[in-house]
């Protein structure tokens, strides 16, 4: 479990929720059940909406509108450990139907080539921001335009 990342997934959750996403149509998903009850402690402590808080493999064939990932790794060695397995983290970001937020040590985890094929992606058609960013900064829109709503 990553306990920091965690804080940062409940105040993107929280952040979505104030922009008028409803929290049934978003989930948190993570390689490691310890992060799941992580989350779900940090839900249920600040009394958030129920959101749907499952391991990746727990949402296999289900999708939702906005998904949020912890992907929890983060250490010197730079060892990712479940993320390894490029199926798991496939079906992980393909649940999202109209938004993904993957959290997490971007340093860490691009050590593998599909994640940092990945990361290239989002570099091309999306963005990519800071944990500070997420935690400073009220402003953040998540893209969306006053017409887009979840």
């Amino acid at each position: 479990m990553n306990t920091g990342e965690a804080d940062l997934v409940i105040s993107i959750y929280k952040k979505l929720l104030n922009y008028g996403v409803n929290s049934k149509y978003m989930a948190i998903l993570t390689p490691y059940s310890k992060q799941v009850a992580t989350i779900k402690s940090l839900v249920g402590d600040k009394n958030l909406p129920l959101v749907d808080v499952s391991t990746v493999d727990g949402i296999q064939g289900r999708e939702k509108e906005c998904i949020i990932i912890s992907m929890v790794r983060s250490n010197s060695k730079r060892e990712i450990g479940f993320l390894k397995d490029w199926r798991r983290m496939n079906v992980a970001v393909t649940r999202a139907r109209r938004m993904l937020i993957l959290v997490g040590n971007i340093e860490c985890v691009t050590t593998d080539k599909y994640i940092n094929a990945l990361k290239q992606w989002i570099e091309e058609h999306g963005h990519i921001s800071s944990a500070q960013e997420w935690r400073d900064d009220e402003e953040v829109r998540f893209g969306l335009g006053a017409s887009d709503k979840i």
